[in-house]
Formats: structure tokens, sequence, C-alpha cells
């Protein structure tokens, strides 16, 4: 009886702080930043234990897929993905190093309860989320976004939006949450404040799914640090980009996608004419690949 009521209370005490924080963390200034400059950098997001539970999730997750053959630990749903030319098996069961070569972890919140917990309705995320794009916010994607001290690689211009089907465009938040200092030395985000107004900007396929170089205004950008446990709420149309991690510091950051209760999925061809630019021109990833000289 009493283990039973000690866990109610505990509940609501965990309520209570959330309700505290969220009113700390989302004022009606943060809420106005939001919208108009496309981003708000919170501290403190997460807890000191809530980023070591994190952190150690990953881990278990390189134990549990990295020397899986690759279309095992790339299935449809999920994603184990290393730095280019690397390939676990060079480094046997040595689990500690083979997690300073992975790039990306992406649809593995639901098989660990540390990450798991970090997108229920309760938990703070959601709730920001919620002040910022409408309540019951959607999860659609999560993904782990690491840079290994000295290999890791830079992620190009982009914005999300982009690699999405989503409607209305103003529907989709992410939410990029530092596991580690992200700094500009180990390739914190780098942001375009305020374009998120400009709309749609064409991507091509390059390196990876991106904007030209040529296309932005790159005495306008902006970097982002964030200590540990702290997050980046951030609009699908702004653009970003992260640059790669020539320190000795590792970079690990959470990032999972949230769209409106309100909003709806196209398919590919029917967002080409949402996801344009000024003259038309579809924008998105898949009109990159679609309509290249190449095919």
């Amino acid at each position: 009886m009493w283990m039973a009521l000690s866990h109610v209370l505990s509940y609501y005490t965990r309520m209570i702080d959330t309700t505290v924080d969220c009113e700390r963390l989302i004022t009606p200034d943060v809420i106005s930043r939001y919208h108009e400059v496309g981003y708000v950098a919170l501290p403190d997001v997460l807890s000191t234990r809530e980023v070591g539970d994190a952190r150690e999730a990953l881990t278990d997750l390189v134990r549990a897929y990295a020397m899986q053959p690759p279309a095992e630990r790339n299935g449809a749903a999920r994603v184990l993905q290393f730095e280019p030319g690397f390939e676990p098996n060079a480094l046997g069961d040595n689990v500690a190093e083979i997690e300073l070569h992975v790039r990306k972890f992406m649809g593995f919140v639901d098989l660990q309860p540390a990450l798991n917990q970090l997108v229920d309705p309760n938990h703070k995320i959601v709730r920001i989320v919620s002040e910022l794009i409408g309540s019951n916010p959607i999860l659609f994607q999560d993904m782990a976004l690491v840079k290994p001290p000295l290999i890791g690689s830079e992620k190009p211009w982009h914005q999300d939006n982009a690699y999405f089907s989503v409607t209305p465009l103003e529907s989709v938040c992410g939410v990029w949450i530092a596991l580690d200092g992200a700094t500009v030395d180990n390739g914190c985000m780098h942001v375009l404040p305020g374009w998120h107004r400009r709309g749609a900007l064409v991507h091509h396929h390059d390196r990876d799914c991106e904007i030209a170089i040529e296309k932005l205004a790159l005495d306008e950008v902006e970097p982002a640090p964030i200590s540990a446990g702290g997050a980046l709420f951030f609009h699908g149309m702004l653009p970003h980009q992260t640059p790669p991690n020539r320190s000795v510091e590792r970079r690990r950051a959470l990032q999972f996608h949230f769209r409106a209760a309100t909003s709806r999925m196209l398919d590919p061809e029917e967002y080409n004419a949402v996801y344009a630019d000024a003259a038309g021109v579809p924008a998105s990833c898949y009109a990159a690949r679609s309509y290249s000289p190449s095919g």
C-alpha cells in the first residue's frame, strides 16, 4: 500500500517540477522569438541524470546493433550509420572504440526506455513543443546525431522540411538536445536566423541533400553553442548546418521532429506543389532526386 502511494506521490511531484520548469523556460518572449527568429536555445531541458542515461542508451544500442550485418542494422525503420569508410568488424567487440565512429542513430527511441521517456507527453520537451506548435504534437522522427572527435563529418546547409512531406510547412518543430557541450569547435548548430520566413530553398544532391552555398548569406550565420542538457527548438523551415568536428571532444546530440496535431502528410508529388521556391520550382530532397540530370 505504502509503495503504491509513494509511486503516486513521486509521479505528481515530477509533474509539479515539470510544470514549474516549463513555466520558467517557456515565456511569451521565448515563444515570440521562436516564431520571429526561427529557433530558441533553452538551457537545462534535460537533467544531469537524463543526459547520463541517454548517453548510456546510445552505448547500449551500439553494443546491440553495431556487429549486425549492414542490412540488419540499417533496416526499413532503423539506421545505425558510421562515418564514411568505417566498418565495425575491424575493431572486434571493442564497443567503446566502435562508438567513436558512429555518425547517426535513427528510429531507436522505442527500444530504449531512457530515450522513450523523453518523448512522453508529460515530459517538458513535449510540453515545450506544445507551446510552440499546438497541443498534442505528433512525434514522427527520432535520431541521435553524433560527431566523433577529430573525424566527425559536416552536415551541409539544409531545411529539415526538405526531407519531409508535412503540410502546412509551419507545423514542424525540431528539437536538438545536446548530450555533450556543443561548441563552435566540435560542431554545434549554425543557423540563418529569420530565414524560415523566406520560404522553401531549392535543395540538390551533392555530398548530401543540401542548399547551394551561393543561395545563402553566410555573413548572417549565427552559431548556437549549448551546454549538455540544453536544447534548440527550431522551425522546420530554418536553414541550418553543423560543421565537422576537428576537436578532441565528442559531440553527441538527440534530435526529435514533431508535427502539429492538425497537420497531415502528403505523398511526394503532392508535396512538390507545397514545398516549392518563389518561382514555383519543387525544392525538396525528393524533387532533387527526381529532377536531377542524372535521374
